[in-house]
């Protein structure tokens, strides 16, 4: 429980990091239904490609500017902190962001680039996937490996024992914690996130959908 805690601080802090569009490394996969074929390690492909950069186009979040493409992200009050303030989203403008709106809500949308957008989200998908390899790696729980989709809806977890513990099974949180987020700052949130739980034969021991938590 403790260690679960512990991920959640740290997911929380990277958060705040990723809110002002920090540079960092990568990692995503390109399955989307089928189960998740991703490694929580490596960076061979880019979190923002051009199929992902005209999804957001058709969304509605690109625009042009002076001639340049940019993308609008609205963060939720929740992920923008409290202490944010407009002058101070103005004085970090430039290098990470072009610029950054505080919202009557508290929610921050912030205008970027197609590079700045892809640099804000590499460095969230760095940060997932080091927290989740630090799962497989700990002794609390019997997970032998994890596996995600490319925009991290679909979570295959692989575990040493028969049945899914009380630990494993409060990890769920977590794994709909990283799917939503990164909808937000991807720009089309993820209706729902799935995570499946399997044995080392790869038996489907239990299914769990974030859904099913708003009923």
């Amino acid at each position: 429980m403790k260690k679960l805690i512990s991920l959640l601080l740290v997911f929380c802090m990277m958060l705040s990091l990723a809110a002002c569009g920090a540079p960092a490394g990568n990692d995503a996969t390109d399955e989307e239904n089928a189960p998740a074929d991703s490694q929580t390690t490596g960076n061979e492909e880019d979190a923002v490609d051009d199929a992902a950069w005209d999804e957001l186009e058709s969304l509605g979040n690109i625009k042009t500017e002076n001639g340049v493409l940019t993308v609008t992200i609205t963060v939720p009050a929740d992920f923008a902190g409290e202490d944010v303030t407009q002058a101070k989203l103005d004085e970090e403008a430039g290098e990470k962001f072009i610029s950054a709106k505080l919202n009557d809500d508290g929610s921050v949308t912030y205008k970027m680039t197609k590079k700045q957008h892809k640099a804000m989200l590499d460095n969230m998908v760095e940060g997932m996937d080091e927290a989740l390899q630090e799962m497989i790696d700990s002794d609390d729980y019997a997970i032998t490996g994890i596996k995600h989709n490319k925009d991290y809806t679909q979570f295959d977890v692989t575990l040493s024992t028969e049945d899914v513990g009380l630990a494993e099974s409060f990890m769920v949180i977590a794994f709909y914690m990283y799917g939503g987020v990164y909808g937000i700052f991807s720009g089309h949130e993820a209706a729902d996130v799935t995570v499946n739980y399997y044995n080392a034969n790869g038996d489907l021991l239990q299914s769990a959908n974030s859904a099913d938590m708003a009923e």
